[in-house]
């Protein structure tokens, strides 16, 4: 059985090494000296500070209750919110993620409409996020795309997760700043 077949020379895959990843480009590096570097930011400034958060007021609070030990609290935070929007929880975003970096990422929803992401006042380092932030949407069809589109994608050196923010904002309170008791 001498079969006789064309000897043919296997072909060896080229793979484009340019550009190909952000995760390479990513080690050790700030966000803004790799992502984007030959365009500048495409959001004007006007456009970020309103969507950036905002400072909080201190008469004003919202009452939470834990499901779990039935213990309740005054949360300031939560006011600057807008009860009516979507809001997602974005988990497992890296140090070097600024709030400037995920409005460039999610403008492209059109009802975006805030983000904030949360600092750790018990690090020594100056404005060290937490690890996580939330968005909010004011249409629900830019909430579910945005949820199915993004999640897993590289923002900043890490890949996000989205959830669905699972805090309920409730009825605004006045509060007493002496004895931080709700009127």
């Amino acid at each position: 059985m001498n079969r006789t077949k064309p000897i043919t020379k296997n072909s060896k895959r080229v793979y484009n090494s340019y550009k190909t990843s952000d995760r390479r480009a990513a080690s050790g590096y700030r966000p803004d000296q790799y992502l984007n570097s030959n365009n500048k930011s495409k959001v004007d400034v006007d456009t970020i500070t309103k969507l950036k958060s905002n400072h909080i007021e201190e008469d004003k609070a919202i009452i939470r209750k834990d499901p779990k030990t039935g213990k309740t609290w005054l949360d300031s935070s939560l006011v600057e919110w807008n009860p009516n929007h979507y809001r997602l929880f974005v988990g497992n975003i890296g140090i070097d993620v600024t709030e400037e970096i995920l409005i460039e990422k999610f403008i492209k929803y059109p009802s975006l409409s805030k983000v904030k992401i949360p600092k750790d006042s018990n690090n020594q380092k100056q404005n060290v996020n937490k690890g996580f932030a939330f968005i909010s949407f004011a249409d629900p069809e830019d909430y579910l795309k945005c949820y199915k589109e993004m999640n897993g994608k590289y923002v900043g050196s890490k890949p996000i997760t989205l959830e669905r923010a699972k805090t309920e904002i409730g009825d605004v309170v006045k509060v007493n700043k002496k004895n931080n008791r709700y009127k």
